[in-house]
């Protein structure tokens, strides 16, 4: 599990949608890359997946989505049946 976080890790401005209930300006990918990730699977579109990729690999994705209670019983399952 890697994550290959950019020396620019701030967020996309697009992605702001996703983070209405915490101070976008403060969440960088390599501090909070766990949540981001499940705002991402969560609520995001292709482009943020493919954002996502990107920003870490897919073991991290896989390893994220086997053991977050944060996702959405449907999201989880969805991701499960991709990522097998």
């Amino acid at each position: 599990m890697s994550l290959k976080v950019n020396t620019n890790s701030s967020l996309p401005i697009e992605f702001q949608k996703y983070f209405w209930d915490v101070n976008f300006d403060e969440l960088t990918f390599k501090k909070y890359p766990g949540f981001i990730s499940e705002r991402i699977l969560n609520f995001g579109d292709l482009d943020g997946v493919k954002w996502l990729l990107s920003m870490t690999d897919l073991s991290f994705i896989k390893t994220l989505v086997k053991n977050s209670r944060n996702l959405n019983p449907k999201t989880k399952n969805y991701w499960q049946l991709i990522l097998e």
